[in-house]
């Protein structure tokens, strides 16, 4: 079968693999479609070598059609899923918590472990989750980030009326703002890429584009209180260094992009105004449930978000292509073709 494997920084290479055995817990998979996520360009910049093997294959943004599994799964032949790219101990103080996708001896399938860049794979049936017949191969491939933002916005406590806003109009900001909308919440995105300003307005949401002061519109926008949430989501030290002091007195700041390197924060705005600050890094079962919900009712719609669809043999390209950050939100990778 084919698969693509990462040689270190900015290289993948494609090449044949033997097809996998699933073991007595473990479903094989026929991957339909895997999308390139913001985890995957900080591999392809080489920023998570210390947890990417070489050779390894990545992509745990996975749509795929079960070709066998375990008789007392509840999945057969032909079934539509998604899964949770976890593997977790169930032992550690985090797994006993209920953060088990915290565990303190986590895998990600995708990132330490091998992932769906291959045209078949196998993990615990445990962790799949069975796709609607109403949700297009596209759309399905957009579940996993989409449990991000509904993990994300959950954890951050949106509520009806709370003012949002959101650093970062790419695919995680974008769902996490139609996410806190579909919520009640008025969401506002600050985003410089005209792009996807132009794509997130064609959703309704206000934006903050790169000639607007982000200061003096959140002051008008809340008449001079702040926000009632902000969240991170674009990895760049500016917006880090802005995001304290959008935020009203006992509001909430989430950072959900990775910040490879430590950066400058305005932390006297945490003492001043007594904010709340959290990461947000993964999802629980239940985001993946919601998510699930949110798309095949059509209350977030994802198919939009979806930019252009790529062979697995021009991976190298897609990968450029996300990272420039030009025309394009979304890649989504097809193992069919």
């Amino acid at each position: 079968m084919r698969a693509a494997f990462y040689q270190g920084s900015r290289t993948f290479t494609i090449g044949e693999a033997p097809l996998p055995a699933p073991g007595p817990a473990e479903a094989l998979l026929r991957v339909r479609r895997v999308g390139i996520c913001g985890t995957d360009l900080h591999i392809f910049q080489g920023h998570l070598d210390h947890r990417v093997p070489k050779g390894g294959v990545i992509g745990h943004e996975t749509f795929a059609e079960v070709v066998e599994a375990p008789a007392a799964s509840g999945f057969g032949p032909g079934d539509r899923v998604v899964f949770e790219p976890l593997s977790f101990c169930g032992a550690c103080r985090a797994c006993l918590m209920g953060a088990s996708y915290l565990c303190y001896a986590l895998k990600i399938i995708g990132v330490e472990l091998p992932g769906g860049m291959r045209e078949y794979c196998t993990v615990p049936a445990a962790r799949l989750l069975k796709v609607p017949a109403t949700l297009a191969d596209d759309e399905a491939a957009m579940i996993e980030p989409l449990a991000v933002a509904t993990h994300d916005v959950a954890r951050a406590q949106v509520r009806p009326d709370d003012r949002v806003l959101v650093f970062g109009g790419g695919p995680i900001g974008a769902l996490i703002a139609l996410v806190a909308r579909h919520r009640g919440a008025r969401v506002a995105v600050v985003e410089v890429n005209p792009f996807r300003i132009d794509l997130l307005e064609a959703y309704g949401l206000e934006t903050v584009g790169p000639d607007i002061d982000v200061l003096r519109f959140t002051n008008d926008w809340t008449g001079g209180t702040g926000v009632d949430v902000a969240f991170e989501v674009t990895g760049n030290p500016a917006a880090a260094r802005l995001v304290t002091d959008v935020v009203r007195v006992w509001g909430t700041i989430s950072i959900v992009a990775i910040h490879a390197e430590p950066i400058p924060m305005n932390l006297y705005q945490m003492f001043a105004r007594e904010l709340v600050m959290h990461g947000s890094r993964l999802y629980a079962r239940e985001d993946w449930e919601e998510a699930i919900r949110l798309a095949a009712s059509g209350a977030v719609e994802v198919a939009p978000l979806v930019s252009t669809t790529i062979r697995l043999e021009e991976l190298q390209r897609g990968m450029e292509q996300a990272l420039a950050g030009g025309p394009v939100m979304k890649v989504l990778v097809d193992l069919t073709t």
